[in-house]
């Protein structure tokens, strides 16, 4: 092969791969990304004991989707990459789960997986309405609740992050969260204001019908200037909420 020849083939594989890269930037650049970078999103592991659509439309909203590639851990038998995934969302969080993942014991790979992030110092947040131990409340010894309260408080700690999922949605996109957050429990929703008996009474009474009672639910109430509620006799309320509503002198008439 003559010199002058092979000098032109080389030229033009150069000029081709050249033409290949500012094709990759601009498309880069069309993406919003800049040079060097790359356009994946960050990821959003939705990770839950147990393989169920129940909450999955929540996950699906564009705003999320836009910003988060959404993936399940359960999709892939638990078998994934924390390295890539910037924030994980547990959901139906058991007893058993809490206390084995307080103590450090892995047994299982969902267990597993949730030390492993911990250790890993990633972003956790814990629905609270999905939160097992609350539906003990009213039934569980002191003493033993006190005990698992305990492990809740541990978690916290370690970083992990409790919330409505009224908030959910404002913690998962970094936004400001909102006073007006709506609860996403599963059961109905009834917040409702009792009428006055008499003209001398205030209407600072509200009956609610929720099967679990959250802070936020309490920020509303608050903002009407509830000071009593009448709840039914399994109504779960949130120790955040109670919190609250010894904070704001709020009391709560079983009925």
């Amino acid at each position: 092969m003559e010199l002058n020849d092979l000098v032109e083939q080389i030229a033009a594989k150069v000029a081709e791969r050249l033409s290949d890269m500012e094709g990759g930037i601009q498309l880069a650049e069309l993406l919003g990304c800049s040079e060097g970078e790359s356009c994946q999103k960050p990821k959003l592991l939705i990770l839950s004991e147990s393989h169920d659509e129940l909450c999955l439309p929540f996950f699906e909203k564009d705003s999320i989707k836009q910003k988060f590639d959404v993936v399940c851990a359960a999709d892939s038998n638990y078998a994934c990459d924390l390295e890539s995934v910037e924030m994980i969302v547990l959901r139906n969080f058991s007893n058993t789960s809490l206390a084995k993942v307080a103590q450090g014991i892995g047994d299982t790979p969902f267990t597993e997986l949730v030390i492993q992030a911990i250790l890993m110092g990633k972003q956790l947040i814990i629905p609270e309405e999905e939160l097992e131990l609350y539906e003990y409340r009213e039934t569980a010894p002191k003493l033993y609740y006190s005990m698992m309260l305990q492990k809740v408080d541990y978690l916290k700690n370690a970083g992990v992050r409790f919330c409505s999922c009224g908030q959910l949605e404002s913690l998962i996109m970094g936004t400001p969260v909102s006073e007006e957050s709506r609860s996403c429990a599963k059961e109905p929703e009834v917040m409702e204001e009792k009428t006055a008996t008499d003209s001398s009474e205030i209407a600072s009474e509200m009956k609610c019908t929720k099967k679990i009672l959250t802070e936020q639910d309490l920020r509303q109430a608050c903002q009407h200037g509830i000071a009593k509620i009448y709840i039914e006799a399994k109504t779960i309320i949130t120790d955040l909420a109670r919190e609250y509503a010894e904070q704001k002198g709020i009391s709560f008439i079983k009925g």
